[in-house]
């Protein structure tokens, strides 16, 4: 397993559950879930990036 499919899988799982915290209903827990999931993954991106640039 490589970095990015643990990053994949961190990145459902603390979704998945603020999610479930925050949204009630069900098309807002999908369209939360995919927002956040899509953040964490750009952004996990973005820092790998930033951070291999970094001497």
């Amino acid at each position: 397993m490589n970095h990015y499919v643990a990053i994949m899988i961190l990145s459902l799982c603390i979704a998945s559950v603020f999610t479930l915290i925050v949204q009630e209903s069900a098309q807002g827990r999908i369209r939360y879930f995919l927002k956040l999931m899509g953040y964490m993954v750009l952004g996990s991106f973005a820092a790998s990036w930033i951070m291999y640039l970094i001497p």
